[in-house]
């Protein structure tokens, strides 16, 4: 498989090998697409996929994390803690097409949130990846749950591209 491109059309090559009644068979096709339509075509499934994750729990679960974040802000002594609550209920949101990346640069403030508020998100999130996992319609939620859990975890670490 080969791609070139060429005055905004994406040109691939398959090289496809059959074996048949006839013997062995090269079969070789050449795709040619636009590449904003790849574009349209993610952009609509992620608007669907948020949507679909607003019915399925995900806007239920933003909202406890505005209003923790809320709190904590009101408290002034969790007012850093307050602020990346609300960042990661902008992110449990909208979580398709997002990235999350993990790197534990923070340890002392992840270890006292895992132990505080942590486990009890990341059990939330564990347990609604298994619950979508019972109906074949609720499947592809299944990842965005495990994103959901390792940010409710370690928020302090996680960085959502």
């Amino acid at each position: 498989m080969k791609a070139r491109r060429h005055a905004g059309f994406d040109f691939t090559l398959f090289i496809q090998v059959c074996r048949g009644r006839n013997g062995i068979r090269l079969i070789l096709t050449l795709f040619a697409h636009n590449s904003g339509m790849k574009w349209a075509i993610k952009k609509i499934y992620r608007i669907a996929g948020n949507a679909y994750w607003k019915i399925f729990g995900g806007f239920a679960l933003s909202l406890v994390w505005f209003a923790m974040g809320l709190l904590l802000i009101i408290s002034v002594v969790g007012i850093a803690w307050g602020v990346k609550c609300i960042r990661v209920g902008i992110f449990v949101f909208k979580p398709f097409g997002k990235q999350t990346v993990t790197v534990f640069d923070r340890p002392l403030a992840d270890a006292l949130w895992a132990v505080s508020f942590g486990i009890v998100f990341g059990i939330v999130a564990v347990l609604g990846a298994l619950a979508s996992l019972v109906g074949l319609v609720t499947a592809p939620l299944c990842i965005q749950w495990l994103k959901v859990a390792r940010v409710s975890v370690f928020p302090f670490s996680s960085y959502v591209r």
